[in-house]
């Protein structure tokens, strides 16, 4: 492992505004180095797992669909929190603990599955290293074509760390620089990394060690320059209020930067109605890694929205499924997937998503609502939509847009007759506002998630293919026999006609 000697200034500047951390919205930046970074093995020679139920085959709702099986249950997980990314030539997948790697045209697989740390076995004596803690994800960083993958390190008693790996090319199975951060002495929970061309910006929450409650959220921004390189790399954390919950990232798409200079955008839904709150709070993050003392977070700019309620109020578990009497998390109370930043020239654009409740009483059950905004430094809503076509419960969404501003979400669906699935719908840029068409089966279901297993997978992701800017690919889990943590996970590709690159 690398190590490189602090500077004196540094430490100082850590140490005092670390005294301020939880003193109210907008705080001093608390700076942090590296505690090490190492360049890791090649993935492709890393041990792998059995490999699970594997096999591609084509769907025919839509001309050049590609679906085919990603990873099943693994040993441990009662949940999937499937996620993934594409590249030049591969799909990642990641699962709670696993990542396998495949080939995009065919479904193959060209690697893996391999264990979340083995990546990072070359952090000698850092938690990263050998810590297994799951809630990872896997980004593709279109500017620099490279991967990233991230995790948080949570051993028993601490210190709880974040990992990240940066790809030294665009082969997924090759080379990464890895890093060890410490950005939190309490429990990170939840982390999510946003691609900008000035850091990787990272969300997390932030928990109480000991009850695993949460106490705040947490923004960071990470030295991308120099993590593409392999150099010693710094970090700027702000942390949120204590009164408000979870902020998640954005993520840029496409080829086109965003105006010279603009900060990163995070956001943070505030579903309050016993105090009047009904809003999207937006914040700006700008980093200064000249003077890191300059950087700023401000907000919240409250951005309200059309009247709603959390699917599953309160943290609840309220999705029901066939044969059982268990109910499922529909994590309603944050934004689900990645929000997205596009910059059309003309325009910019953020799309993100949640689950929210439609009808009262026995006609309740989850939808999903869906943004458009546009002019992020002022957000406008420019489009809003649910997708609740029949009395179907749908749920963790993941959102994206093409190059011409189609828009695709995919989520699960379930009810009483319904067994676990997955669906997605699509908004074309010509179609009327707020309007998706008609959704379109990924994969029905067969069976439920059953005994006393309700913390249904927290993620999912859609994003968009970097080659022809026009491919969407989406992953989530669900069901074919009913049991209590035999989850599967299907990996769908599909774009709108009209999309040429």
């Amino acid at each position: 492992m690398k190590s490189q000697k602090h500077f004196f200034a540094v430490v100082v500047l850590t140490l005092l505004t670390c005294s301020f951390a939880f003193a109210g919205e907008n705080e001093l930046p608390i700076l942090q180095p590296e505690k090490g970074h190492a360049l890791s093995r090649p993935m492709r020679e890393l041990s792998h797992f059995v490999v699970p139920e594997l096999g591609s085959r084509i769907a025919p709702t839509i001309t050049g669909q590609l679906n085919f099986a990603g990873q099943s249950a693994v040993r441990g997980a009662l949940y999937s929190d499937a996620n993934g990314a594409v590249g030049q030539t591969q799909y990642v997948q990641l699962v709670n603990n696993q990542y396998t790697i495949y080939n995009k045209t065919t479904g193959a697989v060209i690697s893996g599955p391999i264990q979340e740390n083995a990546i990072f076995a070359s952090l000698t004596g850092l938690p990263c290293a050998t810590a297994v803690g799951g809630d990872g994800t896997v980004t593709y960083d279109q500017l620099a074509n490279v991967w990233i993958l991230q995790h948080h390190a949570v051993p028993t008693g601490g210190p709880y760390d974040n990992c990240v790996a940066v790809s030294t090319s665009p082969d997924a199975t090759g080379t990464y620089n890895v890093y060890d951060f410490s950005l939190t002495m309490q429990y990170p929970d939840k982390p999510r990394i946003g691609v900008w061309p000035d850091a990787y910006y990272l969300s997390q929450d932030v928990l109480d060690p000991t009850t695993k409650v949460f106490v705040r959220s947490q923004a960071c921004a990470l030295e991308r320059s120099t993590m593409l390189t392999g150099n010693f790399a710094f970090t700027v954390c702000f942390q949120g209020s204590i009164s408000l919950p979870t902020f998640v990232v954005t993520t840029l798409d496409g080829q086109t930067l965003p105006p010279a200079g603009e900060p990163a955008f995070f956001w943070q839904l505030d579903q309050r109605p016993n105090q009047g709150k009904n809003n999207l709070n937006s914040f700006q993050f700008h980093v200064d890694w000249v003077n890191q003392m300059n950087s700023t977070f401000t907000g919240p700019v409250a951005n309200v929205l059309p009247a709603y309620t959390d699917a599953c109020n309160n943290f609840k578990p309220c999705i029901p499924e066939p044969g059982t009497t268990n109910l499922l998390q529909g994590w309603g109370d944050r934004l689900n997937g990645r929000v997205t930043y596009r910059n059309f020239g003309t325009y910019e654009s953020v799309v993100m998503t949640h689950a929210i409740t439609r009808g009262t009483g026995t006609t309740a059950h989850a939808a999903i609502r869906w943004y458009e905004y546009r002019t992020p430094l002022t957000p406008v809503i420019f489009q809003t939509g649910t997708i609740a076509p029949d009395m179907t419960w749908r749920w963790l969404g993941g959102i994206a847009e093409d190059q011409f501003g189609d828009i695709a979400v995919g989520y699960n669906v379930s009810s009483t007759t319904v067994f676990p699935g997955i669906r997605y719908s699509g908004h074309a840029v010509t179609d009327h506002a707020g309007v998706m068409e008609p959704e379109i089966n990924v994969i029905t279901g067969a069976g439920s998630q059953n005994g006393t297993n309700k913390n249904w997978s927290s993620f999912s992701s859609m994003t968009v293919d970097p080659v022809d800017d026009c491919t969407f690919w989406y992953t989530n889990q669900y069901y074919l026999t009913s049991s209590q943590s035999g989850w599967k996970t299907e990996i769908a590709s599909f774009r709108f006609p009209k999309c040429t690159n």
